[in-house]
């Protein structure tokens, strides 16, 4: 593998987080916009948290070279803690691939009027047999769309600005009776995109060209996630009205134009498949290499997740993004503490990184 660049490793690290929760609206206001101008404050201290963290995974991945999530985050062996990490990874990715399957129904709903269980089976089907094909298509599917998506969604917070101004959400205490403050709600929201992202990010360490381009590039890969975020909700606030829609920003591209809403939707769509993609091959691959048997019937296994992330979308992607994110963020958050005592105690030895 060649060496990493900053902006290469600013690109992947930004495309670890830009699912289609994450750009249709719908994951950042729950999380940041319905708690209004304190939201921006979480907004801030969530992407604070990622750069930190994201420096901490890169450097951790170049003094180890450790490429399992497991051994990443414990440092000793210790058998229940790794594979506490394991099953919460498993579940984690499984509930990534079923948002992403709801997002889908979701999209195609407000796009076509397609009943939402329609679009999310035809996609859970596609997305199991491209996954047959491993890696490769995650990471076209990522390099294709990340920069084309953030520029896009530029452009509607940069149109929001310049039509209404510069419109902050308006006050509120959240909805969400799992994320009880703006500041709760921040750190949940950074504890599982970062546990989430660790076994992609960490193995990249060793081939990045240095400590200051690791640095450099998780630096660029947060401004990337600011600027897309602080877009998604400027657009949002000044069309309040896009806030209760399954996917707030595919309604504001169609507010604007059903040109503009095609192309926002393919995007989405885009984004979507990059994500459940990637979390499906990911954790196939976790669990045959545990397994022989799985192994041994991984076709028939993968349409069988497949199957079981379509039948679980049908709760719902707001309920879903709502549910499953905040859980996943209180119980990663041991995680990303036990992760950040590891890279301590290495750097402690003395290790040039």
């Amino acid at each position: 593998m060649k060496k990493i660049g900053s902006f290469n490793l600013g690109l992947a690290f930004a495309g670890c987080f830009l699912g289609a929760g994450y750009v249709s609206g719908q994951e950042l206001w729950q999380f940041f916009g319905s708690f209004g101008t304190k939201g921006v404050a979480g907004l801030l201290v969530a992407v604070a948290l990622l750069f930190f963290t994201g420096i901490i995974m890169i450097l951790l991945g170049r003094l180890t070279k450790l490429s399992e999530i497991d051994k990443i985050v414990v440092r000793r062996d210790r058998p229940l803690l790794r594979g506490a990490v394991t099953v919460l990874e498993l579940l984690f990715l499984f509930g990534v691939g079923t948002i992403m399957s709801a997002g889908v129904g979701a999209l195609l709903e407000q796009l076509f009027g397609l009943a939402p269980f329609i679009g999310s089976a035809v996609f859970a089907a596609l997305v199991a047999v491209v996954s047959l094909a491993g890696f490769s298509g995650m990471v076209s599917a990522f390099s294709a769309t990340v920069p084309v998506l953030s520029v896009v969604t530029l452009i509607f917070g940069i149109m929001s600005i310049c039509a209404n101004g510069l419109v902050l959400p308006q006050s509120g205490g959240g909805s969400n009776p799992l994320m009880s403050s703006w500041l709760v709600a921040a750190v949940s929201f950074a504890c599982y995109n970062v546990f989430g992202s660790i076994a992609m990010i960490a193995p990249l360490g060793p081939y990045v060209k240095s400590k200051k381009a690791a640095v450099g590039g998780i630096a660029i890969g947060a401004c990337v996630l600011l600027l897309i975020a602080g877009s998604v909700l400027v657009s949002v606030s000044a069309a309040p009205e896009t806030a209760d829609a399954q996917l707030p920003m595919l309604a504001l591209a169609q507010s604007r134009g059903a040109a503009w809403g095609y192309v926002y939707g393919v995007l989405l769509l885009l984004a979507m498949f990059g994500t459940a993609l990637s979390s499906l091959v990911a954790f196939v691959s976790m669990l045959a290499a545990k397994s022989a048997r799985i192994a041994g019937h991984k076709k028939p296994f993968t349409a069988v997740c497949a199957l079981c992330m379509f039948l679980g979308s049908l709760f719902g992607f707001g309920d879903l993004i709502g549910v499953v994110y905040p859980i996943f963020g209180y119980c990663s958050s041991v995680f990303i503490v036990l992760m950040a005592v590891h890279y301590f105690k290495v750097k402690k030895c003395g290790l040039n990184t």
